[in-house]
């Protein structure tokens, strides 16, 4: 009997035994590989023309489960939905990106910018315990390179994709501008209504229901976690069982914090009372506490609070550990079909969909934290580890659910990115480009909501507009390698042809496309500034990068003109982000010391360049005079 064509089966067919029959028929016989489907059943085809008898289910079983072995060796971070959309060659570009790199005595120094990475040798270590904050040492941007003095600004590790590696390469190419950034911790002051005193904060006496209304309207569309409704309820009725308390408690006070960060009358701090009030439950020993509860205070307490704190270390820590928390709780393989088989609703473990969504919220900040740290990722985004059902399956579709579920899709190309750039060798031009296109389908994808400002409803702006910001940070991240071997090697790239000044002439144009982004949602709320404050430093950098490698070309791109609009727009967010002082200021000064370079300034770097030279930008000296950052 002749095998059906695969257009005639109901449904995907898994390879049946016979492992040899199968590697030298797919090697005698080469078939069009449009999707990992379609091979299993040129595969299945041709070993069934050879064999008669019966297939047991048994033996289907074993062998689909050993094809689906090898999908998921060959593309451990995709989904099979995922693989079987893609062409011939999207599979072999994703095949090759995953691929192990060579070892390192192969790879050439002078291709990578390994370089510009703090020498292995380097013990890192920090302080982020201390409760003395004040608004020259409080800033809204981790790791941008603004919050530490010059002896610790590489006191933890940070890779090639963070923000230092930027202003390293500026000072390179620039070595007086220092001289044009303001000296001292008063030329950082700034005007913020942060600068209140502990004890007038802690006298506040706070109606707390618009700070609960505050979070669901700006914070949950963005991490639609928490159960509003049973939250609410709860709330109102204050009576927390005993062996609920601590969770209850950390949660609520979690809310409260963030719902003061996301209010337009009242500012968050370290001294916030509700943020004070949350740190006794969220000690050690509540790592314990197996609670739904507890996995989401400690999801807003690492993910957002640190980071806005600047302890992004403590953070990336406590994140960890919530991650682990949440995989005890068995939160990475929850179904939707479980909804229907549930038992009674109980708080410690949360409805099905809470459970799928806390999942996803989690997975989402912890990507979202380590866009620009140049760190390895968890590897809880592997579809052999995480069985948990997408945001795409659930029934509901509020708002919460389509933000969530667009953010989900955004981070799991996002993670890929991460996780390139932080191995060696260097990420490639083609690389860059299908990752960029595949960040480019997501966005087309986009619900109207998301994708369109005008038909978005006002619940949803907050998260649509952090979401696109997202995007030009992702795709910024992308082609900054680029931008960075063209600036230290001093070529020319506004009139050549080559991929490398294509890729950074790409890279200006998204920079000021983000600039235009977030200077229409700026809207004066701390949660949404400190999310563009973090953003629009990053874009500002390209920019003035831009200026400092090829000011000819940089100034048919307005590049000094998009320069001064971010500068603008962090002045109007001065009065709510502390932040956003020391951003304009050293923006300002970074864009003052363009108008006086000049190439000879620093040296060029030739195509025979010896790379070894960059030790002399390792930690213990490229800061060592350049005191822009002003002193904690």
């Amino acid at each position: 009997m002749s095998p059906r064509h695969p257009a005639d089966s109901p449904g995907p067919i898994p390879p049946v035994p016979n492992a040899d029959v199968v590697v030298s028929n797919a090697k005698a016989r080469p078939f069009p590989a449009g999707n990992v489907y379609i091979t299993s059943f040129h595969i299945s085809a041709i070993i069934l023309q050879g064999r008669r008898g019966t297939i047991s289910h048994a033996e289907l079983t074993d062998n689909y489960a050993k094809a689906r072995k090898v999908i998921e060796s060959l593309f451990p971070s995709s989904s099979l939905d995922e693989l079987s959309c893609m062409t011939r060659q999207q599979l072999l570009i994703r095949l090759q990106a995953s691929k192990a790199p060579p070892p390192a005595t192969d790879i050439e120094p002078q291709d990578h910018l390994h370089v510009l990475e703090p020498p292995v040798e380097q013990n890192f270590t920090w302080d982020e315990v201390s409760e003395t904050e004040s608004e020259t040492s409080r800033v809204a941007d981790d790791v941008n390179g603004l919050a530490f003095s010059r002896q610790s600004l590489n006191a933890s590790y940070l890779g090639i994709s963070s923000v230092p590696t930027i202003l390293k390469v500026i000072a390179h190419l620039s070595p007086h501008v220092q001289q044009r950034v303001p000296k001292g911790s008063e030329a950082w002051r700034s005007p913020s209504t942060l600068a209140a005193s502990p004890g007038d904060i802690a006298c506040l006496q706070v109606d707390e229901i618009p700070l609960i209304n505050a979070y669901f309207s700006h914070v949950h569309p963005v991490i639609p976690m928490v159960d509003e409704a049973d939250f609410r309820q709860r709330y109102l009725q204050s009576n927390a069982e005993e062996d609920e308390a601590g969770p209850w408690l950390a949660l609520v006070n979690m809310v409260l914090a963030m719902g003061s960060m996301a209010s337009d009358s009242i500012h968050f701090s370290a001294h916030n009372p509700f943020y004070k009030r949350a740190l006794p439950h969220l000690n050690i020993n509540s790592f314990g506490s197996g609670h739904l509860y507890m996995v989401q205070a400690l999801a807003l307490y690492s993910g957002m609070v640190l980071h806005f704190l600047n302890k992004p270390n403590m953070a990336v820590a406590v994140m960890g550990a919530t991650l682990q928390m949440a995989v005890a709780m068995g939160l990475h393989r929850v179904q939707a079909s479980q909804a229907s088989t549930n038992t009674a609703f109980h708080p410690a473990n949360g409805s099905t969909a809470t459970r799928i969504r806390t999942w996803w919220s989690i997975l989402c900040l912890d990507t979202w934290a380590s866009s620009t740290l140049g760190r390895p990722s968890h590897g809880y985004w592997d579809p052999a580890i995480t069985l948990t059902s997408p945001m795409s399956v659930l029934q509901d579709l509020d708002y919460g659910t389509i933000s969530l579920a667009a953010s989900e899709r955004f981070c799991r190309i996002a993670t890929r990115v991460q996780q390139r750039l932080a191995r060696l060798p260097l990420i490639s031009p083609d690389e860059v480009d299908e990752f960029d296109r595949e960040l480019i389908a997501w966005k087309d994808s986009l619900h109207m909501f998301l994708a369109h400002r005008e038909q978005c409803p006002p619940s949803v702006n907050t998260a649509r507009a952090i979401l696109w910001w997202r995007w030009i940070t992702t795709r910024l991240t992308l082609y900054r390698p680029g931008l960075l071997i063209t600036a230290l090697r001093h070529r020319p790239w506004g009139q050549e042809n080559t991929r490398e000044a294509t890729h950074t002439r790409k890279c200006i144009q998204v920079a000021k496309e983000g600039v235009d982004l977030m200077v229409l949602d700026w809207a004066s709320n701390q949660f949404l500034c400190w999310n563009s404050a973090w953003n629009l430093f990053q874009v500002s950098l390209v920019l003035v990068l831009g200026l400092i490698s090829d000011k000819e070309a940089a100034d048919k791109l307005d590049c000094y003109a998009y320069v001064c609009q971010a500068i603008e727009l962090f002045a109007q967010m001065e009065p709510i982000d502390a932040g956003c002082t020391r951003s304009r200021k050293l923006l300002q000064g970074l864009l003052d010391n363009t108008k006086g370079f000049e190439t000879n300034d620093a040296s060029s770097i030739s195509d025979g360049f010896d790379f070894s030279i960059f030790d002399y930008l390792g930690t213990d000296t490229i800061w060592e005079d350049t005191d822009w950052l002003g002193y904690l």
